[in-house]
């Protein structure tokens, strides 16, 4: 298997210091001089030239943050790293001279494979926190710990962790051709692999299956994982598959998808090498950053 573009919001350079998450450990890596953070206001990133902003910590002191404050993301070697989010949006603008605000999908096309792993775990990481402020064994308010990645719940003791949702997204094949489909909010020639949501109790497999007769009505068999990307919209684990169809006339759920369609795999590789533009384009080509991307090069090369 080659892919020859990374797959984006993977390759974060860090350790996580999973061990190294204590009250003093965390106050020495604020003061550390080495020490680099980004900043964000409601999901966008403070960047420069298509660049994180990188400032030390003790720029960020006095400025109104939301919860868990400083969010320690693990050491880039001897460098810790950080990221806060900040409350007012005048005060992270403001932060350096030159800089603006911007949402990290359209940072995605521009910012590179480290900074984009660092900033997607990040994005993920406080969309948690602000969806999970209250205990959901008791109620009682939760508190930040370990530098961010976890919490506990002050009146029950309940420690509650990060959540990661699983999201199968499958190519499915039928010799030489692929199913792709397209959302109903998406634009008209926007099409890209299937994918859903996995339920408790299902394997990959039996989620891979169950999504693409749900959606088109086409029976799939011998489900193979590919890949896998962390997607921060919020906090999900997308994993690449591939599925052979048993039969191929395809039936919407109009609540899923607006349109799907087979495509030949000479229709496929002039959308993604941009040739034959005179015939016209048979579908937007998913941008590079997604993992529908990976997949279908993916089949593309073999």
């Amino acid at each position: 298997m080659t892919i020859q573009t990374p797959i984006a919001f993977t390759g974060a350079p860090l350790d996580l210091a999973e061990n190294r998450r204590s009250g003093d450990d965390l106050a020495g890596f604020l003061k550390d001089t080495n020490a680099r953070a980004f900043v964000m206001y409601h999901g966008r990133f403070l960047v420069k030239s298509g660049d994180l902003v990188m400032v030390h910590p003790s720029q960020i002191k006095g400025t109104h943050l939301y919860d868990p404050g400083p969010l320690f993301l693990g050491l880039d070697g001897k460098v810790p790293m950080f990221a806060f989010s900040f409350a007012k949006e005048e005060e992270a603008a403001g932060l350096v001279k030159g800089a603006a605000l911007d949402h990290l999908r359209n940072l995605a096309f521009l910012m590179d494979g480290r900074q984009l792993a660092l900033a997607g775990r990040a994005k993920s990481l406080f969309d948690w926190h602000r969806s999970h402020r209250f205990c959901s064994n008791c109620g009682a308010e939760s508190k930040p710990q370990a530098g961010g990645v976890t919490r506990q719940c002050p009146a029950c003791e309940t420690d509650h962790f990060p959540r990661v949702n699983p999201v199968v997204i499958m190519l499915v094949l039928d010799g030489d051709k692929c199913l792709l489909g397209r959302g109903p909010n998406w634009p008209e020639a926007a099409y890209s692999a299937l994918a859903g949501f996995v339920s408790p109790g299902e394997s990959l497999s039996e989620a891979c299956i169950r999504e693409v007769k749900e959606e088109v009505n086409i029976d799939v068999a011998n489900p193979e994982y590919k890949l896998s990307q962390p997607w921060p919209y919020p906090g999900q684990l997308m994993m690449g598959m591939f599925c052979e169809a048993k039969n191929t006339k395809i039936t919407l759920d109009p609540k899923e998808l607006a349109d799907a369609k087979w495509f030949t795999k000479d229709e496929v590789r002039s959308v993604f090498e941009g040739t034959n533009p005179q015939k016209g384009t048979p579908f937007i080509c998913p941008p590079d950053f997604t993992i529908a991307h990976q997949l279908i090069k993916l089949w593309l090369a073999n």
